[in-house]
């Protein structure tokens, strides 16, 4: 059974600022996870935020219970190269997960999509 549930991406800009953007994702294959960067994210939110700045996404974590174990990043639509990222290895309850280094350009679209 899928279980829908929130998780959030950290990303770090050129200035040193932190963004902590909530994701949302339904626990479906191919679905485009939405964001929210004001709070939790739900099923009605943006399917992908704008960073005001370049970024680069350093930490996610996902909460337990999705069947679907896999998503990757994409940029303005497109698949960013070395971005599929395991949901378990991005637990909530791992006190040692995965790091991320994933450039995004300032002013794009970023988005996560559930494989």
């Amino acid at each position: 059974m899928a279980t829908a549930t929130t998780s959030i991406a950290t990303f770090q800009g050129v200035s040193g600022r932190l963004y902590n953007i909530s994701f949302y994702t339904a626990d479906t294959a191919g679905a485009v996870n939405t964001a929210n960067p004001m709070g939790a994210a739900t099923a009605t939110s943006p399917q992908y935020w704008r960073p005001p700045e370049q970024v680069k996404l350093i930490d996610y974590t996902i909460a337990t219970g999705t069947t679907q174990t896999t998503a990757y990043w994409t940029q303005d639509g497109a698949t960013k190269a070395g971005s599929v990222t395991s949901y378990i290895a991005c637990l909530n309850t791992l006190a040692l997960r995965q790091k991320f280094n994933i450039d995004f350009a300032g002013g794009s679209l970023i988005g996560l999509i559930t494989v």
